[in-house]
């Protein structure tokens, strides 16, 4: 495993709360399987290629420093961003460098899976941006959001009368759509406002849960103060697993089975995918399918250190 930001001392995972036990379950599992599990981290870990530099090895118990190199044979990336993995390591890596690329610009994620999202305009020159909403009626609601960003952040939910008077970045790209009423929730799941995440991990749906936005907002990402409840797989509405079933062949056959969550939210007319993610955070040891997510990580990573 390797993180970008340094994780220190022989219990690094101390901090994570109800994820601890999470993240140790992986490293046992792991090393139940066979594997020497290493925890690389800090920006001086990486050392090129599948090398990394004095990393920690768990050894059962705890997490002991090492001195010198080692060699992975396969690598589960929790750096963030596109820095990392380069494009000559896919095929050792989950995820891959192009499905990360992918899921860090909204427009290209539109290309491949509009069909399935709210209708989208991207905006590459700021100066297009009047006639864009031109398109849409003046007291309509619509979003407006970088396209290259992860958390909800920067997103704009507003009247399209005043979402023209904000002064956007002419070095950043930009996408608008539109505003998609999940107000009438998901029988069973949520009364109101919502979205739903699936998460697949080696093809497969191991883990869901329902995000609600705090009161007074329309974002429900936790960053935005949203609230989280695991939703049991068999209680996913079909609308939405059929959805998902149709993503997945895509993902799939393109991008070497990653580790991804989509969401979704359901309306009236059916449900709508806002976004695929490649950066899963780790569920918390309450969720009754976190293992279920561990052992697809795990069985990800052995197909790919067996190439």
């Amino acid at each position: 495993m390797y993180f970008k930001k340094e994780r220190p001392g022989n219990d690094p995972f101390f901090k994570f709360g109800k994820k601890r036990n999470v993240y140790r379950y992986f490293f046992e599992k792991g090393r139940d399987l066979g594997f020497d599990m290493y925890l690389a981290s800090g920006p001086e870990a990486y050392r090129g290629g599948l090398s990394f530099n004095d990393p920690a090895f768990f050894n059962g118990n705890e997490f002991a420093k090492t001195q010198g190199t080692i060699i992975a044979d396969a690598i589960y990336d929790r750096s963030g961003g596109i820095s990392f993995p380069a494009k000559e390591m896919d095929g050792k890596v989950l995820n891959c460098s192009d499905f990360k690329i992918l899921c860090n610009d909204k427009n290209k994620m539109y290309e491949y899976f509009g069909q399935f999202m709210p209708k989208s305009f991207e905006l590459k020159k700021t100066d297009k941006f009047q006639e864009v909403l031109n398109g849409f009626r003046e007291d309509e609601l619509a979003v407006l959001k970088p396209a290259k960003g992860l958390g909800g952040k920067g997103i704009i939910i507003d009247k399209v009368s005043e979402l023209r008077k904000t002064n956007l970045d002419p070095g950043n790209e930009y996408v608008i759509q539109d505003f998609i009423d999940t107000s009438c929730g998901i029988e069973g799941l949520s009364n109101g406002r919502h979205d739903l995440r699936v998460v697949i991990v080696n093809g497969k749906t191991v883990l869901s849960h329902i995000r609600t936005p705090r009161e007074g907002s329309y974002l429900a990402n936790a960053s935005q103060g949203g609230s989280i409840k695991e939703v049991p797989l068999e209680k996913i509405p079909q609308e939405i697993m059929d959805v998902a079933e149709k993503i997945k062949t895509i993902v799939d056959e393109k991008f070497q089975k990653p580790v991804y969550s989509i969401d979704f939210g359901m309306t009236r007319n059916g449900p709508y995918v806002f976004e695929l993610n490649d950066q899963i955070g780790f569920p918390s040891d309450d969720m009754r399918n976190h293992k279920s997510f561990i052992d697809g990580l795990l069985d990800s990573l052995t197909i790919l250190s067996d190439k």
